[in-house]
């Protein structure tokens, strides 16, 4: 009989391993250890094959069961077919073709042709679970045993729960960093303190130039005393954040939270970053966040001439013609260095104007200019 602790040993196992789905083998190994068996495992079926996360089976058996065994596994397709929950017996699921190559050739010699299934989801791919054994004269499947896998049902089907709902926010969490990673400017989620919690690549390139904003100890500062003192309360106004007993900063739920913007000075000659501070949503009891978007007024922002063209339908002549524009270029300039006339490059323009829905060069610059993130 197996005891609590060894009980509360097997839970915690499975609910790491919702966690952590490397630790699904150490999971179902402590599971076979308590119940004495050959092997446990988890079968994850999808439209066309099942994953196997199973615990002390050769992996040359896997290997045969992946490769042919799985197609004509009449056990497990009777397990998926029947109810969610319901612990089946081993005994009575090879009987159902005992005499079938899939008993006699890998069932039988892994020593798994008795032992306890249980289906364990719904929908047209479940995932299911065993605990096999070798047959005996005494079936596998007692009293304790049942009891055993009966109680465990709900942890694991709450761990399935768990694993795919972390799944899915590692998903949405990898699907904004990659589109803020992709983004021109640079972005910077910062905590209390400014300390960085994550910053895409224009950002990590900026900052590496240490010509304004720059990292000092995992925190973001700005370049001169007068900047980072005005970004300091840009950040602590976007958190929420009060001065409490020393000067300290402390966070309250009433303290409404706003943005800000500033001009912060460069090193180098150029026109000075604009740093834009908003406050990030964040969940109830989490720690609050900023959005920190630093813009470089001296940076390259001429879309490219395939965008215009694949957005607008330009063609090549107006394509350039647009682009020569945003870069502050007269009509007689553009027609010089291509050696057009005035007449064709205004013709070039209108149709840019007419593709465009637009109407002066002005509507025209600031529409191309905000056209990339």
């Amino acid at each position: 009989m197996v005891t609590i602790d060894e009980f509360s040993r097997m839970v915690s196992a499975i609910h790491a391993a919702a966690i952590t789905p490397e630790h699904w083998i150490d999971a179902m190994t402590v599971v076979r250890e308590s119940l004495n068996a050959t092997s446990s495992g988890m079968i994850i079926a999808d439209d066309t094959s099942r994953m196997i996360k199973c615990a002390s089976l050769p992996s040359d058996a896997m290997q045969a069961y992946s490769d042919y065994y799985r197609t004509v596994d009449y056990v497990l397709d009777a397990v998926e077919r029947g109810p969610v929950g319901v612990t089946r017996g081993g005994e009575a699921l090879v009987a159902l073709n005992a005499h079938s190559e899939f008993n006699a050739d890998w069932m039988t010699p892994h020593r798994m042709n008795d032992g306890l299934f249980v289906r364990l989801t719904d929908g047209p791919t479940p995932t299911c679970f065993l605990v096999a054994s070798p047959r005996h004269t005494e079936s596998f499947a007692t009293p304790e045993r049942v009891q055993l896998v009966n109680a465990l049902i709900p942890h694991l089907q709450q761990a399935l729960r768990t694993h795919d709902y972390v799944s899915s926010l590692a998903a949405h969490a990898g699907d904004v960093a990659e589109a803020v990673d992709g983004m021109r400017h640079a972005v910077i989620v910062v905590g209390p303190g400014a300390a960085v919690v994550h910053l895409n690549s224009a950002a990590a390139t900026m900052l590496a130039l240490r010509d304004g904003p720059c990292l000092r100890d995992g925190r973001l500062v700005a370049g001169s005393a007068s900047a980072d003192a005005e970004f300091q309360r840009s950040v602590a106004r976007a958190l929420g954040m009060t001065d409490g007993a020393g000067g300290q900063e402390r966070s309250s739920p009433g303290n409404a939270r706003s943005g800000n913007s500033f001009l912060c000075p460069r090193l180098s000659r150029g026109h000075p970053y604009v740093v834009h501070v908003t406050p990030c949503a964040t969940g109830e009891n989490r720690t609050p966040r900023a959005l920190v978007v630093i813009v470089d007024p001296d940076a390259e922002r001429e879309p490219p001439e395939r965008l215009l063209r694949r957005l607008f339908g330009l063609t090549g002549a107006e394509a350039d013609v647009a682009c020569r524009l945003t870069r502050g270029q007269a009509l007689k300039s553009i027609s010089e260095e291509l050696s057009l006339s005035i007449a064709t490059v205004k013709t070039h323009l209108q149709h840019v104007f007419e593709k465009t829905a637009t109407h002066r060069q002005a509507e025209l610059v600031r529409l191309l200019l905000n056209l990339t993130p």
